[in-house]
């Protein structure tokens, strides 16, 4: 039987209503089968989400008042979830990381059960981020580090950039409260938790694969006026795009 694994959400009061629908709906349709998702935020959201939160699909966990958690203290928010709702492993996604594709639901089982077996993992992406962080990295055979099942697995070295890629991955708690600080952003937690991670050497891995069991987008992007359908090697199909339209959950 296969084990049902935690999924947590982050959430902000900001984000939630605009984009929490669309990825709540994107799951359902690439991973009907996924296990139950906690939704970590502030005040629980009383827009169009709301009707997606059933014991199959999602439940919500408040951090408290949104107010104590500008975005300069995202690390402080991070490491209260790791300290009261989060498993020893957890697959870790944001709310508007919208799936492009079908899951890899063994691939996914996979990647947990490799975590449950060798403790110096920190993060395993679950998308290709590790696999073009290094240069050629794309090339078949280039950084292969070992393989499980049917995943070719890869690691990032010390020192890659985005060594601490917040992008779609399985983390182990007590490695991530090891390398996260107060008062810093999600942007600084990657930058700065990198080279905090990197001093570690090879003690600490972190590690992809060439196959990306769960691919999603980032509908939210810094600097972009409205919501991104497509961007490089990703794209929300028109299907969903026009199915999330007539639900009236597409962000505008």
């Amino acid at each position: 039987m296969t084990k049902l694994h935690q999924i947590i959400v982050m959430t902000s009061d900001v984000s939630q209503d605009r984009v929490l629908p669309g990825f709540l709906w994107s799951i359902d349709k690439h991973w009907p089968s996924h296990p139950e998702i906690t939704v970590v935020g502030f005040s629980r959201p009383s827009g169009p989400a709301t009707t997606l939160y059933t014991p199959k699909r999602a439940k919500f966990h408040s951090l408290g008042s949104f107010s104590e958690y500008p975005a300069h203290r995202w690390s402080d928010a991070m490491m209260l979830t790791l300290d009261t709702v989060t498993e020893e492993t957890f697959l870790l996604l944001l709310d508007d990381y919208w799936l492009t594709r079908p899951v890899d639901g063994a691939g996914v089982d996979i990647m947990f059960a490799y975590m449950e077996q060798f403790r110096n993992v920190l993060k395993f992406d679950v998308a290709r981020d590790r696999l073009y962080a290094d240069p050629g990295g794309y090339v078949y055979d280039f950084n292969t580090y070992n393989h499980a099942g049917h995943l070719d697995l890869i690691k990032s070295k010390p020192g890659t950039p985005y060594h601490m890629s917040l992008w779609g991955g399985i983390w182990r708690r007590d490695l991530m409260r090891e390398f996260l600080v107060p008062g810093e952003t999600a942007q600084q937690i990657e930058l700065n938790g990198t080279a905090r991670v990197s001093q570690a050497g090879d003690s600490v891995l972190i590690l992809g694969s060439r196959q990306g069991p769960l691919l999603h987008g980032n509908i939210l992007q810094g600097g972009k006026s409205g919501p991104v359908f497509a961007d490089g090697g990703w794209k929300i199909d028109e299907g969903s795009i026009g199915a999330m339209e007539e639900l009236g959950i597409l962000p505008q």
